[in-house]
Parts: structure tokens; C-alpha cells; sequence
């Protein structure tokens, strides 16, 4: 069924407006990234944090997504975020309750 990656974002106090901005505009090339499926992206500007749920096939194919993500987008996490994202990968499954 592939996998499910979870990513956590925060960022520094008054980078959330400009951060939001920046990953619009780079989702397109998450979501055109090889192995990629589908993303979801919840917000929550009271706490700076941004959560993300994506699907890709295998966890190989979100690491060399993010290998490339971090080239593309390294200095901007630096500048912009806490932290580094958090990431959390599990199975996916499908129990037959989709749409």
C-alpha cells in the first residue's frame, strides 16, 4: 500500500506568514517528486506550526525526495524554522473506507 510520512514544521516567531508562502509555492515539486502520491498540509498560525501528511510509495522514494529537499530548500529551513522538520514514517493501509 506504501507509506504514510507525517512531517512537523515550526517555525521562529514572525517567519510563519513568509514560510506558508515559500511551501506553496515548493509543494509542486514534493508532489511532482518521484514516488509521491498525495500531500495534506494543516496549519496552525497560533502555535507556528505547519503538519503535513504525505503519501509516497516507499520510504526510499520520500529519502531521495528529501535529499533533494534539503539541497533545494536547506537555507531557508535554517532561516526560517525552529528546527529541523520532524518526520515519522508508517505503513500504510487500507481497510476499504476510502472515497
Amino acid at each position: 500500500m506504501g507509506v504514510t510520512t507525517f512531517v512537523t514544521l515550526v517555525t521562529k516567531d514572525g517567519c510563519f506568514d513568509e514560510f506558508y508562502n515559500l511551501a506553496r509555492e515548493e509543494l509542486a515539486f514534493t508532489r511532482q517528486s518521484k514516488g509521491c502520491k498525495s500531500i495534506l498540509v494543516s496549519t496552525n498560525r497560533e502555535t507556528n506550526t505547519m503538519k503535513m501528511v504525505q503519501f509516497w510509495e516507499d520510504e526510499a522514494s520520500f529519502d531521495e525526495y528529501f535529499e533533494r529537499r534539503v539541497e533545494r530548500s536547506g537555507a531557508d529551513f535554517a532561516r526560517l524554522l525552529e528546527g529541523p522538520p520532524e518526520k515519522e514514517h508508517f505503513s500504510t493501509e487500507n481497510f476499504g473506507y476510502e472515497h
